[in-house]
């Protein structure tokens, strides 16, 4: 694969250019609106009422989820892999007598026997908490810290059905046992009044921070907003760099300074989010064995119990590599991020399930020689699919000669999502744009070496500014 050669400063031209790309991605993204080991599992005489948690199952090692972040009285209740998402937390609501209720974090509603069966097999649902009997669970302690949560009404557990240990396994009751299907390790992800850090003093603050995953000791570099408020939940945006870049490459800005830090978003979202440069090993972000993935997980668990943030306002960008690696949390993390933006990225940092719908933003350009737009373009694709999108033919943008005129711009869609299933064009939007010319790398350190994917020397030289076609957007999700 090629690379270019590194590239004099931008002229100011460009400067604006790269101004309405951050000011792209940021609109993108509304639309979509630790010590990093895990923590000691709880037993059953150590709840806290005001933490939540992620229930594990033994014999699978999945979490207990409410399927698809439904809202919905009677949504199922399955098992997936875990990912920490809202929809995977549960607070612990005390009814008396040692029983409690099991809420929800998206939606609010409780785990309920479906019809307040007494039989096996019943379905465990999620409903509106009116504090019934079949809405009451006991925690039967079972060995090395596990429970069984045992119904009120019907005396049976909860357990994955036939020992699934398959994603969207079902989650019924049945007659107690004390099978490893029926026992829920009890991982305590956030406390202090179950908002992580909202209402408290905040343990994190701008700089860098280490933290260990996956045996690894992993870094990343933390923006928090001037004026920080902790009664105040703010969107957290993860930017990932480029091969052969750095967090402090993203961080900085490079040669632009601000107006490029975190892909733009520190001046774009003035003050209003939290912001996130990881870093990747060996400045890429290979993702080998889901490394990377586990990486991102153990930030938010890092960084929401230091600091108040909307876990429904997570999203993730990236340029070249970085894009690559946004790609894959949309694959992955679907239930955990609101929206990606991927700037000319590719399947390079896997995608590791890839079935669900989520708010999905790509620019790309139509002359890109190290991840072509075919590449970028099967990207899109997949989402489309996913987000039940209608997909619409444009041709691509001529080649543009020198401005005349100011580019078209389009008014930024506001973030129409509720907490429900986002099952609809609406709520999982798709923004696809190719410039004509091969979208620059933001300025950085020159290097690097060559390789599959963009490197920080990847800024063409200047070039003359694209005409009106220069952001062709195409729209495959229509209706907003």
């Amino acid at each position: 694969m090629k690379t270019y050669g590194a590239a004099p400063p931008a002229p100011e031209r460009k400067h604006r250019w790269w101004s309405r790309v951050a000011a792209v991605v940021a609109a993108a993204l509304a639309i979509g609106m630790l010590a990093a080991v895990n923590p000691t599992p709880a037993e059953a005489a150590t709840v806290d009422t005001n933490a939540w948690y992620a229930l594990v199952n033994r014999n699978s090692g999945k979490a207990l989820d409410v399927s698809g972040t439904s809202t919905a009285d009677g949504a199922r209740v399955s098992q997936w892999t875990r990912h920490d998402g809202a929809n995977q937390q549960w607070q612990f609501v005390d009814s008396g007598g040692g029983f409690y209720r099991l809420k929800a974090r998206h939606s609010g509603k409780v785990l309920d026997v479906a019809g307040a069966s007494t039989a096996d097999g019943a379905a465990i649902q999620q409903w509106a908490d009116h504090n019934g009997a079949n809405q009451q669970f006991r925690l039967a302690d079972s060995d090395a810290g596990h429970v069984r949560l045992i119904n009120r009404t019907s005396g049976k557990a909860v357990e994955v059905q036939g020992a699934s240990t398959a994603d969207g396994g079902n989650v019924v009751q049945y007659t107690d046992w004390g099978g490893a299907n029926q026992q829920w390790q009890m991982i305590k992800l956030s406390s202090g009044g179950g908002d992580g850090g909202c209402g408290s003093a905040p343990t994190l603050t701008s700089g860098t921070h280490t933290i260990q995953s996956g045996g690894k000791s992993r870094s990343f570099i933390l923006r928090v907003p001037a004026n920080y408020d902790n009664t105040h939940r703010y969107r957290l945006i993860f930017a990932f760099h480029w091969r052969g870049g750095t967090a402090g490459d993203v961080a900085s800005g490079g040669t632009s300074g601000n107006a490029w830090s975190y892909y733009g978003q520190q001046e774009q979202s003035n003050n209003s989010a939290i912001l996130v440069a990881p870093q990747g090993l060996g400045n890429g972000w290979a993702n080998s064995g889901g490394e990377d993935v586990t990486f991102v997980d153990d930030m938010i668990r890092r960084i929401e119990g230091g600091l108040c943030v909307n876990p429904a306002q997570r999203f993730a960008t990236g340029f070249s590599w970085g894009g690559g690696m946004s790609y894959a949390l949309a694959c992955s993390r679907a239930n955990v991020f609101r929206a990606v933006a991927v700037i000319s990225g590719a399947q390079i940092s896997g995608c590791s399930g890839g079935t669900q719908p989520i708010a999905y933003f790509g620019i790309h350009g139509i002359s890109d020689s190290v991840l072509n737009i075919g590449q970028g373009r099967s990207l899109r694709d997949k989402f489309v699919s996913n987000n039940g999108c209608t997909p619409r033919a444009r041709a691509s943008p001529r080649r543009a000669a020198a401005r005349t005129s100011p580019p078209p711009t389009r008014a930024a869609v506001p973030d129409t999502r509720s907490n429900g299933p986002r099952s609809t064009e609406a709520t999982y939007p798709v923004r696809s744009t190719a410039p004509p010319t091969k979208a620059a790398s933001p300025p950085g350190p020159k290097q690097r070496s060559g390789g599959s994917s963009h490197s920080s020397s990847d800024t063409p030289a200047p070039r003359v500014e694209p005409g009106p076609a220069w952001l062709h957007s195409v729209d495959v999700c229509p209706g907003l």
